[in-house]
């Protein structure tokens, strides 16, 4: 927990009180929420609390929330309530709750009303002029949209998060203005305990945080065909699946619409009767890859201009594509303590090491693939 305050806000000197509001923030990302309570409960005092937060935390490699690029959040007055939309290049339109961050569905035409923003009179809560009260705050967080009731929404690339000030311990801060420069002072990322941030082995829970359980397949094993004879596999896409679709830069990925009807049944020309149709790889400037998997040995194949090996298996070419979608965030938009690129090529390398071994005729695919979040930005350039 301190850690990951210290990640987010930096390392400057602050006081007790201050720290409490940090640590606060820390437990309500990562969703402590009773360890968040007796922080509040322990110092009074503290000048701002987090009422929610839709937020990655430091360290923690996953597909949402990602709002890297463009991005917009806008509150909206429903029957008896408020809502709040958020929608990113990589992330679809997503509904809150506005006071309490509870997932809601998206309201039916004409039931919400876009509340306009005023800007309040005053400094605000992370005012950067020399008026403003001297905290300490992310780089990131500007421009925060005022809800009332000295409640602020700020929007960045990591998420969104509800804060409230604290009036009676504010009333005496020292002025000065925000300080959004401290948390470049942050020099290692959080520990997580292994297993509990998206180490380990791909389980079907995982794969649906990642790509959303409507958009996995997976296959009853009754209805795998018979010609599938590698046990893993089959147990992989009848018990974990496989991504409907995937995509990255200019590359995307669709599962087969007939899954594992024979490859040459769609290529004749791929020659090899042993290949079971996964998927098409669209690689923008170059032919489709078709993707197979080998019906004995679970080997999965690319068949291009030729045939050629692409992964260990359908768990390891799986992981690969989750892997990318789940480290978007971090590579486009790491922490000053984080290293995304670094962590990326150390968990992609676990998976599957002959995929990227230099020589390796998969390896030029996989690193196309790869560099649409390590060498390109979030607008594919």
């Amino acid at each position: 927990m301190f850690t990951q305050a210290e990640a987010v806000f930096g390392r400057a000197g602050v006081g007790r009180a201050e720290f409490a509001s940090w640590l606060h923030f820390a437990a309500t990302v990562l969703g402590h929420h009773d360890y968040a309570a007796r922080v509040a409960e322990a110092e009074p005092g503290l000048p701002w609390r987090t009422v929610w937060a839709w937020w990655r935390p430091v360290g923690a490699y996953v597909a949402e929330p990602n709002l890297s690029g463009d991005h917009t959040a806008e509150v909206y007055d429903l029957d008896g309530g408020a809502a709040l939309k958020v929608w990113a290049l990589w992330c679809e339109d997503t509904w809150f709750d506005l006071d309490t961050g509870r997932r809601l569905p998206a309201p039916a035409d004409g039931e919400a009303v876009r509340r306009d923003g005023d800007d309040p009179d005053g400094a605000r809560l992370f005012d950067p002029d020399e008026d403003g009260r001297l905290l300490h705050c992310p780089g990131t967080w500007e421009e925060p949209v005022p809800l009332g009731g000295g409640r602020y929404l700020y929007v960045e690339d990591r998420g969104v998060v509800v804060v409230e000030e604290n009036a009676a311990a504010l009333a005496g801060w020292p002025r000065g203005g925000a300080d959004t420069g401290s948390w470049e002072s942050a020099e290692d990322a959080p520990w997580f305990r292994p297993g509990t941030r998206g180490s380990g082995p791909l389980t079907a829970a995982g794969l649906a945080r990642t790509f959303g359980e409507a958009r996995v397949t997976r296959v009853p094993g009754e209805e795998l065909p018979d010609a599938l004879e590698h046990r893993a596999t089959r147990e992989f896409l009848s018990e974990v699946g496989l991504p409907r679709h995937w995509a990255a830069g200019v590359s995307s990925f669709e599962a087969a619409p007939e899954l594992l009807r024979p490859l040459t049944s769609t290529a004749p020309e791929a020659g090899d009767e042993d290949l079971l149709h996964l998927g098409t790889f669209d690689f923008g400037y170059t032919d489709p890859g078709l993707v197979g998997v080998h019906r004995v040995t679970g080997e999965v194949r690319m068949y291009q201009e030729s045939v050629i090996p692409l992964a260990r298996d359908v768990a390891a070419f799986t992981g690969l594509l989750e892997s990318v979608r789940r480290y978007m965030g971090a590579c486009w938009s790491p922490y000053p303590a984080e290293d995304g690129i670094g962590a990326f090529h150390e968990a992609v390398r676990a998976l599957d090491p002959g995929a990227q071994a230099d020589g390796s005729p998969s390896a030029e695919t996989w690193e196309h693939l790869f560099a649409a979040i390590t060498e390109l930005s979030v607008y594919g350039y």
